[in-house]
């Protein structure tokens, strides 16, 4: 399986979510919940899509 980088695709969508073409090439759609994402989207495209929650880049969250 070919790694892939998504760090320029996703730079401008810290903290969103976004939907993934099947892929991984382009943003389908993009919003600050999943539930907004998957309204955007016709309810027969939501399983040729791929979910995902961006995370910034250098971001380590704390474990207490």
């Amino acid at each position: 399986m070919e790694k892939i980088d998504l760090s320029k695709l996703t730079k401008h969508f810290d903290y969103k979510w976004i939907a993934l073409s099947p892929d991984y090439k382009r943003i389908v759609s993009s919003g600050k919940s999943l539930q907004e994402v998957m309204e955007k989207i016709k309810e027969k495209d939501r399983n040729k899509v791929v979910f995902h929650k961006v995370i910034p880049m250098g971001y380590a969250p704390l474990s207490l």
